[in-house]
């Protein structure tokens, strides 16, 4: 039973994620047209956002590293 709602909870993120990316590409298509952004304002903002976040996700990782190889290293007290 969990495994059919847990295919059921997939199949409804698929139908937000379409959604939300139908609408985004709406947004683009639009605030474009109006000449409020070029696509390569556009791009130059993701591959931004992306350094950004690659860097976040990289230094969250190699934090939860050391800290996962000093608690192996700690001994109990007990």
């Amino acid at each position: 039973m969990k495994e059919v709602h847990l295919i059921a909870k997939l199949a409804d993120l698929q139908e937000v994620d379409y959604h939300n990316t139908l609408v985004l590409h709406a947004l683009i298509e639009l605030l474009v047209a109006k000449g409020l952004l070029t696509h390569d304002e556009l791009t130059a903002k993701v591959n931004e956002l992306d350094t950004q976040l690659t860097f976040h996700i990289d230094t969250y990782a190699e934090l939860t590293e050391r800290i996962a190889s000093r608690q192996a290293g700690i001994k109990p007290i007990l």
